[in-house]
């Protein structure tokens, strides 16, 4: 059985080597796209067109291996969204031999001069699903797009303006390694939708700081109260917070996850960071918490935190039925709170629940049994130092107890 060589042939012709031609011109069967297989004229040669049927293309292929020399061209480099990582599925791999070369992604970062080791690179090439979710890019820094014909740069454009990102710097590069090559830059994703671009083309996203945030976009879990703006010290302490959150469990990007009693936000907001692409809901109560929540979620860009005005648990089945959800309010209305959470929750879902209150305590312990979730507690007791008054050093002060409980929903 002969070797099958996939060869990338990077952005042209011009990338390939004197050991790839030579492979070529040596083949029997060349395999690609029609625009690769342009390339070469060789009549002598038995040409088969990749499609969109890739089983029949297997299927081809094999049929020709035990008497043929095969080359499959790539685009760009083979294993990046490549033929090449297709076919190492339906063949053995010491059957295949992979020539590398230069992706998409590095030539389009090389021709802005950018380096891109820490961009986030999505493919929309081929996708068989209708919409991507670009919520999930709010707190993404460098995006770089791999499109196709559908979902191109006017709908990248469309999609950030939907969801309000426009907070990106906007890059359309065409054609790249020929001599039709085109970079654009755009000021505002409206101008995106008044052109009309040529394929290839790959789309680039740099977010840009807005001007007087008081935040970068290096954010992380237990941030100082003082990052974000609340009312009569109505947020959880940043201690508490981490350990709250550890218990969340939030181990998949696109949790749904319920705050309730909200307050500042500030759980609800560390929480988004962990499920970018998913959704958190702060549920709060009182109107005069709602424009500290909103003032929260506006200075660290989270798209995916979305505020309800309600007196919970009003309105619950508007909701997205939770994977997560953490309670840090309730007052006499905590078992009410309580067991329509237990029965909204998901299963194996979380949930997690502060209190200072030996009453409150005892509710969430008694009723979480009742609705078998197993419930397990920790008591947190912080102390802080302070200098204020003291002329020879530091002591510490303590904050109020704090009592953690947690289960799953089994």
């Amino acid at each position: 059985m002969n070797p099958i060589n996939i060869i990338g042939i990077g952005q042209g012709k011009d990338d390939l080597t004197l050991r790839h031609l030579d492979l070529i011109k040596a083949c029997d069967v060349l395999v690609g796209g029609r625009r690769h297989l342009d390339l070469f004229d060789y009549p002598d040669k038995k040409k088969i067109f990749i499609t969109a049927r890739i089983d029949s293309l297997v299927k081809a292929i094999k049929e020709k291996t035990d008497s043929n020399k095969i080359v499959v061209l790539a685009s760009g480099d083979p294993l990046f969204y490549g033929v090449g990582s297709t076919l190492i599925q339906h063949f053995k791999k010491d059957q295949l031999h992979i020539h590398s070369n230069i992706s998409s992604v590095s030539a389009a970062f090389a021709a802005i001069k950018e380096p891109w080791h820490d961009a986030k690179i999505i493919s929309l090439h081929g996708r068989q699903q209708k919409t991507f979710a670009f919520a999930c890019l709010a707190n993404e820094s460098k995006i770089v797009f791999l499109t196709d014909l559908k979902m191109d740069p006017q709908y990248i454009a469309a999609g950030l303006i939907k969801e309000g990102l426009q907070n990106f710097k906007f890059c359309v590069l065409e054609n790249l390694g020929n001599k039709k090559e085109k970079i654009t830059w755009f000021k505002t994703l409206d101008q995106v939708g008044e052109q009309a671009f040529s394929q290839p083309n790959i789309v680039i996203l740099q977010a840009r700081l807005k001007e007087n945030s008081r935040f970068s976009r290096e954010t992380h879990i237990g941030m100082d109260e003082s990052e974000f703006k609340h009312s009569k010290g109505l947020i959880t302490k940043s201690e508490i917070r981490c350990i709250a959150l550890s218990k969340l469990k939030l181990i998949h990007n696109n949790h749904v996850v319920w705050d309730i009693g909200s307050g500042s936000g500030s759980i609800g907001i560390e929480a988004s960071f962990q499920v970018p692409q998913g959704r958190v809901y702060a549920i709060e109560k009182h109107p005069g918490r709602i424009p500290d929540i909103l003032q929260n979620i506006k200075s660290f860009n989270c798209q995916n935190v979305h505020v309800l005005n309600t007196d919970f648990p009003k309105g619950i089945e508007e909701l997205n039925t939770p994977d997560r959800i953490f309670i840090g309010g309730g007052g006499k209305h905590l078992e009410q709170i309580i067991k329509a959470s237990c029965e909204r929750l998901a299963p194996l879902g979380i949930i997690v629940i502060n209190t200072v209150l030996l009453q409150s305590l005892e509710t969430a312990l008694r009723l979480l049994k009742e609705y078998q979730f197993d419930p397990r507690i920790v008591q947190i007791q912080v102390s802080r130092s302070i200098s204020k008054g003291l002329p020879f050093g530091d002591r510490l002060e303590a904050l109020n107890p704090v009592w953690i409980i947690s289960g799953s929903k089994f």
